[in-house]
């Protein structure tokens, strides 16, 4: 026991310090930062199948004391808080054996409560987290403002000059950002550190194909819910009602177009195409804005009625 203990704790303090410098790495290094920054939950998810959660728990709170030697310590308590907390779950979803859809699912909540908590920290310090959007805001004009005076107005840095009309722009689609964030870092930590730890034998069993991927139902029902929230909200008057049904609906309607992507894709392949004429009829139909509409409604259709069969099958197979 004493053995084992002491090879938990030596490599728990080593997987620490490897956090400690991805971060860093992702903080300080601008190009190998985006590599560093899909990185960042793999040790805190690595001690957790070693050595179990308690030992991942504890690894996760070096890494923060590591890292509040070279930073604040409310930057190091938010990135402890958002990459440790994604590090931990990540690797108790793995060590449960639960499905890859699900991985990705737990990990996106568990992302999307790490920045939660930074907003909240940021509110503790401020005592307002309008001041926090603000200060964030003004960043971004000044940005707009110098790319401006270096390559000339355009209608992208025009966006930017109206402070009041881009703020209540980014209050209304926040809720879906923050969501679709989550949900696409999720995704990437997965298809990352599934080849990553593959290497130290843990071994995930990857996604479907792209091809025959298909949605959960309830995606379709939540579209037709929000959608119908979004229409009685402008109806009747309720700002809040509406608000909340266009956030939903801007975030289903992002699955739903990967769903009909998937059926494009899953076509044109059965007719022995280059998977060059599936990239290309999919932007064509993101380009364009009558189809884009159309495209979304169609997602909703094939998760209802499953024109692949890929859920059951069809009856002469079954």
């Amino acid at each position: 026991m004493t053995r084992y203990n002491t090879r938990a704790l030596v490599e728990s303090a080593l997987l620490a310090v490897i956090g400690m410098v991805l971060v860093l790495l992702g903080q300080y290094v601008p190009f190998l930062g985006i590599a560093a920054l899909f990185l960042w939950p793999l040790p805190s998810a690595l001690v957790v199948l070693r050595h179990g959660m308690r030992w991942g728990v504890m690894a996760s709170i070096i890494t923060a004391l590591c890292l509040s030697l070279f930073m604040n310590l409310i930057t190091a308590l938010s990135l402890w808080v958002l990459f440790g907390l994604t590090g931990l779950t990540f690797g108790y979803a793995v060590l449960k054996q639960f499905s890859p859809a699900k991985i990705i699912v737990v990990t996106s909540a568990a992302f999307l409560m790490g920045i939660l908590s930074e907003f909240l920290l940021a509110y503790l310090l401020t005592g307002s987290p309008m001041r926090y959007l603000d200060e964030m805001l003004r960043a971004m004009q000044a940005s707009a403002g110098l790319t401006e005076k270096a390559l000339g107005p355009s209608p992208f840095t025009d966006m930017f000059k109206d402070f009041d009309l881009l703020k209540d722009q980014i209050l209304k689609v926040l809720p879906f950002t923050l969501v679709f964030s989550a949900m696409l870092q999720s995704y990437i930590n997965f298809e990352v550190l599934r080849r990553v730890l593959d290497r130290f034998g843990h071994h995930l069993d990857p996604l479907p194909p792209f091809s025959r991927r298909i949605f959960p139902e309830y995606i379709a029902h939540g579209a037709i819910i929000s959608y119908t929230a979004a229409v009685l909200g402008i109806r009747y008057k309720l700002p809040v009602v509406e608000q909340v049904g266009q956030n939903i609906f801007a975030g289903v309607s992002f699955l739903l177009l990967i769903e009909t992507a998937s059926v494009v894709s899953y076509y044109i392949s059965r007719q022995g195409l280059p998977k060059v004429f599936s990239v290309l009829t999919v932007f064509y139909i993101v380009a364009n804005p009558v189809l884009n509409v159309l495209a979304v409604f169609f997602g909703m259709i094939d998760i209802l009625f499953d024109f692949r069969r890929l859920r059951y099958g069809y009856l002469n197979d079954m």
